[in-house]
């Protein structure tokens, strides 16, 4: 009588449903870490906040800055001028909050109005604490035609502190006037006509 052979089935192994489940959202948080990670790290910095002392009176506190083309410059030299300052914050990989979007578009229509032909100045104190910021393909891309210098060029945010005191905020713009006397400060988003019109006031026009 023939034997019988006997086939022995293989059992396979597998991993139980809950450990393959585990593993999967190890990953999944270890993916969601990293990348919060990263764009944490290219977030623009924090400058400025309200500040419970009123704002001093008097003179702007005078700066010296030095442009993204290597060019030193100050805000005693616009003495007499009309002045509008941008403070704006970048982030790495030149990250930055809509807000500078908006400021900077108006700021290039008042600059194309007023700028060759008035006494008006305009300038962008830009604070990033990265290096790769991309600062010039910023200019380029909104055709800055007025000073923009990087206050954390130092290590330090010299001009973020002078003026802390008016509760300047990312994006905000600063007016001041031939006197050298801070006239307008707006912490939210305006338009250029509004910046003309206090501009004009402030020329006698």
């Amino acid at each position: 009588m023939p034997k019988r052979k006997m086939s022995k089935k293989k059992k396979s192994r597998r991993w139980p449903k809950g450990k393959i489940l585990v593993g999967a959202c190890l990953v999944a948080l270890i993916f969601v870490a990293y990348g919060a990670w990263q764009y944490s790290i290219q977030l623009p910095p924090t400058i400025g906040g309200e500040t419970s002392n009123p704002p001093p009176t008097g003179s702007a506190p005078n700066f010296s800055l030095t442009d993204i083309n290597g060019t030193r410059f100050s805000l005693n030299q616009f003495k007499g001028n009309v002045i509008a300052i941008h403070f704006m914050a970048i982030g790495c990989s030149g990250q930055f909050n809509l807000i500078n979007d908006n400021q900077l578009k108006q700021l290039k229509t008042v600059c194309n109005d007023h700028c060759s032909n008035r006494p008006v100045s305009v300038m962008t104190v830009a604070v990033s604490t990265c290096s790769n910021n991309d600062l010039g393909l910023i200019r380029k891309n909104y055709g800055i035609t007025w000073y923009f210098g990087n206050d954390y060029d130092d290590g330090k945010m010299e001009v973020i502190e002078s003026y802390i005191s008016y509760s300047i905020e990312d994006g905000t713009i600063i007016l001041i006037d031939k006197t050298f006397n801070v006239d307008k400060v707006y912490t939210e988003a305006t338009t250029a006509v509004t910046l003309s019109s206090r501009i004009n006031q402030l020329l006698g026009v």
